[in-house]
């Protein structure tokens, strides 16, 4: 019997954006031989500066995932950016990394803000619930999963300056150059799921 592909995964639980960890790795994501020296980064703990074996072991493993959903030439423009810039590319990667993360986005946030901004937690376990109602897998996650993984999304959309705590918010400080970028790659659903044009 094959194995049938899970959609859904609560490994965004591992942390939310990580911007340092990412900024840390710049000659890494630069470089040519970034699965070779992020394995050795896995021991040496030289740069990312992750104190345990296990938690180090499971943010590489979400940091190998994230660059491989990276479009070609994404990091050359990533450490071009400024911070703001750089948490709304992490976004990005977050949002094509994990479909949870970005149904959640699109199903809750989105609507959200099309009819009156403001957002809380129990919004974003109404979606949960609803998506466990329907998939087997999500199902069989603990509470706590659950509710780190919503946790885990608003301070991640929080980070990137879309959301209050309370209110969704349409980004006004970032330059539309940066948003062409999405554009040009052809992922202009991401400056949708920014709120930037509807």
């Amino acid at each position: 019997m094959i194995n049938q592909v899970k959609t859904y995964d609560a490994n965004f639980t591992a942390g939310g954006l990580l911007l340092n960890e990412f900024r840390a790795l710049e000659g890494m994501l630069l470089g040519d031989s970034f699965e070779k020296e992020i394995q050795i980064e896995e021991e040496s703990n030289s740069v990312i500066g992750i104190t345990t074996m296990s938690a180090r072991k499971r943010i590489i493993t979400e940091i190998k995932r994230r660059n491989s959903m990276a479009p070609i030439g994404f990091w050359n423009h990533f450490f071009q950016w400024d911070q703001l810039e750089m948490k709304f590319g992490l976004l990005y990667l977050c949002f094509k990394t994990y479909p949870l993360i970005l149904d959640i986005h699109v199903e809750v946030a989105l609507k959200k803000f099309k009819t009156g901004n403001s957002m809380i937690a129990y919004d974003v376990q109404m979606r949960m619930d609803e998506i466990a109602s329907k998939d087997d897998h999500v199902s069989q996650w603990s509470i706590s999963t659950l509710e780190k993984l919503n946790v885990q999304y608003r301070k991640a959309i929080k980070d990137a300056g879309l959301y209050d705590g309370n209110h969704l918010i349409r980004p006004l400080k970032v330059s539309p150059t940066f948003w062409r970028y999405f554009e040009e790659i052809n992922e202009g659903w991401f400056i949708t799921a920014c709120f930037i044009k509807n």
